[in-house]
């Protein structure tokens, strides 16, 4: 698909606070650059750093936290005002949950995210709290958290396709498939969502669309895979690994194709 959105959704704009400030405070670092220049904002090494901020919670939502914490450092000169520290420290600590919750440590998920201030990036703190609820068998509270994802930030794709995970998993085939084809008009390249949309369209007996999703999908991780080999590669940091591992979610992406699909309540 290449439906992709712009940087406010249109629902987001009725209701988008009219000062930057305003912005901030909600954690929509995006929005408050934008609204910071449209308004005539005139200095730009604030207008930088929002934009730097816009950056870091763009890759939040992609659960690339390395490159979140990049755009925070190349953050300079930082302008007063803002919560540097604040933001490192909870950026630090959001790391850290989404890491034991893909090595499936709830308990050290819970502890990373019971120390977080929560206001740096408070939509990307209510997507792992519903993943960890997703964990702990509370399939109700995880909706509530990954709703409240949305509320603070609809363009949040991974909590939109986490609710149609729920909602798959209750049965809901036509609810899933609309949340996971809004996540890819979200993000076309988000790989989840395509394996995701291939396993419910499968249900509903498209098997075509279902074969064309799940390579799709198989693309993807193979691409995003190959990109985080490449910058361990440059870093000097396992690259071996890294595309052993990319081989090997190839092939079980494959297998899904084939109709081995294991399904996963939650894609994180």
């Amino acid at each position: 698909m290449t439906d992709v959105p712009d940087t406010q959704p249109a629902q987001d704009q009725a209701a988008a606070p009219a000062d930057w400030r305003d912005q901030v405070a909600r954690g929509r670092y995006d929005l408050a650059a934008q609204t910071y220049r449209l308004t005539g904002g005139d200095d730009p090494d604030l207008e930088a750093a929002l934009t730097g901020l816009g950056d870091a919670l763009a890759a939040t939502r992609d659960k690339a936290f390395a490159r979140a914490k990049t755009a925070l450092e190349r953050i300079d000169p930082r302008p007063e005002g803002l919560a540097w520290e604040a933001l490192e420290r909870d950026l630090e600590g959001l790391a850290t949950a989404s890491a034991a919750l893909d090595k499936r440590e709830p308990d050290e998920a819970r502890a990373a995210l019971a120390a977080l201030d929560g206001a740096p990036f408070p939509a990307e703190a209510a997507t792992l709290l519903g993943t960890l609820a997703v964990y702990d068998g509370d399939t109700r509270a995880a909706r509530e958290r990954f709703e409240q994802a949305l509320e603070l930030d609809p363009n949040h794709f991974r909590a939109l396709t986490n609710l149609g995970n729920l909602k798959l998993e209750d049965g809901d085939v036509d609810g899933a498939i609309a949340d996971y084809e809004r996540a890819i008009r979200l993000n076309d390249s988000f790989a989840n969502a395509h394996h995701n949309l291939g396993v419910a369209l499968r249900r509903k007996g498209n098997l075509a669309r279902s074969v064309q999703s799940l390579k799709r999908a198989q693309r993807e991780s193979g691409r995003r895979e190959a990109e985080e080999a490449r910058s361990r590669l440059g870093r000097g940091k396992r690259g071996a690994a890294a595309t052993s591992s990319a081989r090997t979610l190839r092939w079980l992406l494959w297998a899904a194709i084939l109709g081995s699909v294991v399904w996963i309540v939650t894609s994180r």
